[in-house]
């Protein structure tokens, strides 16, 4: 009785599907966030002065688009900032000259347009600004907005944690309940009349089955990604089984597939930017394919494989 107790009821399916559902409901509310703090960059003819209304308070930058197309007209200019040129910002609603600072080495390249961030500003309220920009340079176009690139890399980075921890979590759930559901059933009603060598030969068997199917989840977690951690659930899952037998040694090599690889991941990831992550993550994609492949290969032919 207190073994059919610890069985998993179909609730927990219910609780996976659940999770997976909001996990989707999280990454429309992020869309909507990128929607609602979406403000197209404002352009206007230099020398000159426009008013700009900011809709949310934050930080702006003044862009110099040197390459761009306005009211009809082509403009092409040096990507310098023209010498001499200065840039004022003022609030309408108090007067107030906003000050300004360095924007760095922010540039932005639609295709149409090519701009690079000479100034930046912080907008203490939303409201109306007059933006500046003088000297005796011929005229070129400049414009205000925010850098939404930086806005759509940060939502999509949040989009796929959320999908990544939400399906990750509702795949782990939903297969910790089927393994222990289908355990459960085994010991209910186990195979018929088997001597030692006979069980311990089944017991392989199932086993075996249980590490294809998660090679068979890794190779499925090029593609869909979140497969690595159904996985590795498994692993952890029947590791304790397979202790003592040839396949221990691939439960071992499927776990530190998925932990170094998601280790090189991160890593790669966190330096994009810097394009050295570029290589990193190509590099770790191979080396977990050819980890997969040469496991695979082993399990099929019934050889360990080294620790």
């Amino acid at each position: 009785m207190g073994g059919a107790a610890r069985i998993p009821g179909k609730g927990w399916y219910a609780l996976a599907g659940v999770i997976a559902l909001g996990a989707v409901i999280a990454v429309g509310g992020v869309a909507v966030w990128v929607y609602l703090n979406f403000e197209a960059s404002t352009p206007f003819l230099a020398p000159g002065r426009q008013t700009i209304e900011l809709k949310h308070p934050g930080a702006y930058f003044v862009w110099n688009d040197y390459q761009a197309l306005f009211e009809g007209r082509r403009y092409d200019a040096l990507r310098d900032f023209p010498a001499g040129a200065r840039i004022s910002v003022t609030e309408r609603a108090t007067g107030k000259a906003v000050p300004l600072e360095s924007a760095g080495n922010v540039s932005s390249d639609t295709g149409s347009t090519k701009s690079v961030a000479v100034s930046q500003f912080n907008a203490e309220r939303p409201g109306s600004y007059d933006v500046a920009v003088e000297g005796r340079f011929p005229p070129r176009v400049f414009s205000v907005g925010r850098n939404a690139i930086l806005t759509f890399i940060a939502a999509g980075f949040g989009a796929f944690a959320l999908i990544f921890l939400g399906f990750g979590a509702a795949l782990a759930i939903a297969g910790w309940t089927f393994l222990r559901r289908e355990e459960a059933r085994r010991s209910v009603a186990p195979p018929a009349a088997l001597g030692v060598a006979g069980a311990a030969s089944a017991d392989d068997k199932s086993l075996k089955n249980f590490a294809t199917i998660v090679y068979a989840l890794q190779v499925a977690g090029f593609f869909v990604g979140i497969t690595f951690i159904a996985g590795v659930v498994i692993n952890y899952l029947k590791r304790q089984e397979a202790e003592g037998t040839w396949l221990e040694s691939h439960f071992r090599w499927q776990i530190r597939t998925f932990w170094l690889g998601l280790l090189w991941s991160v890593i790669g990831v966190a330096l994009v930017f810097v394009l050295v992550g570029i290589p990193v993550l190509v590099l770790t994609t191979a080396w977990m394919l050819y980890r997969v492949i040469k496991g695979w290969i082993a399990l099929e032919d019934g050889r360990p494989l080294p620790a």
